[in-house]
């Protein structure tokens, strides 16, 4: 037990990393993008672009913590190829538990392991996506303030 249980936590710490370096890059991201935006005035179309890009990135990101957990089931010689441990990784990820395929007594640990760290990396997208649509509604209403203001002065401008 004390094996699975070293390398599963190991793998949790690189899912980590990649879910840590995947919001880190969505962060830059998204500040230079908003940091454009803020001389143009189209803030709906560059949202959901913003949006939609960050989506992509997170489950690419979650694709790869995947991956990683499918090569360790390899490594550990739990299955004889990547599509069946990649298809496996995917159900604990995922917390489906399909149970068509069930890890040997060995090495089942490390599945629980996975399916816990997954949970984990969901919630962790779903609250980073949420803090991020919401930064991103406040700043297009800021956006959308500003340039109604700029229309009122410069009617009263034209205007006078």
């Amino acid at each position: 037990m004390f094996m699975p249980l070293l390398l599963g936590c190991a793998t949790v710490i690189v899912s980590m990393g990649i879910q840590i370096f995947a919001i880190v890059y969505i962060l830059q991201y998204l500040f230079k993008i908003v940091s454009r935006a803020s001389k143009k005035a189209n803030v709906k179309r560059r949202t959901t672009y913003v949006i939609s890009m960050i989506m992509v990135i997170l489950f690419i990101g979650h694709l790869a913590q995947v991956a990683i957990w499918a090569f360790l089931f390899v490594f550990v010689g739990e299955f004889g190829d990547f599509q069946t441990a990649y298809y496996h990784s995917m159900v604990n990820f995922a917390s489906l538990g399909y149970g068509d395929i069930v890890m040997s007594e060995q090495w089942r640990l490390m599945g629980a392991i996975e399916s816990s760290v997954g949970v984990l990396m969901f919630g962790v997208s779903a609250g980073a996506m949420l803090s991020i649509m919401s930064y991103l509604l406040a700043h297009d209403d800021r956006i959308k303030s500003q340039l109604d203001e700029i229309k009122q002065h410069s009617h009263k401008a034209h205007d006078g």
